[in-house]
């Protein structure tokens, strides 16, 4: 029985190394990345504030209650959540942390 383990975790050993350079090559990308989509979603965040002004006030073209400018508002405000760090980074996070503890339950092997 000892030499059957052994033996799987000989065959398992790249697949676990392959998964620790994957996943630590990975969050370095990400941590780099989720800054970057940081200031994108600050950038429209602000976009769409401006929706909203333009939507309520008529500011600057002067046509207060067009349902095009909201939608494009709502859109942008939507798209900016996306693009914060409780969006897109943190689901990379989140599959990176279950890549992580599926090359943890190789190596518990």
């Amino acid at each position: 029985m000892k030499a059957l383990r052994i033996f799987i975790k000989v065959l398992l050993f790249p697949l676990s190394l392959l998964l620790t350079i994957i996943v630590a090559v990975s969050m370095f990308v990400v941590e780099r990345v989720a800054g970057i989509l940081n200031i994108l979603s600050g950038i429209m965040f602000i976009a769409a504030l401006a929706g909203y002004a333009q939507y309520i006030f008529g500011w600057p073209v002067g046509t207060a209650g067009n349902a095009a400018t909201l939608q494009l508002a709502i859109f942008g405000t939507v798209f900016a959540f996306v693009l914060s760090p409780y969006g897109l980074p943190m689901l990379a996070v989140w599959l990176l942390a279950k890549l992580g503890d599926l090359n943890g339950a190789i190596k518990l092997i």
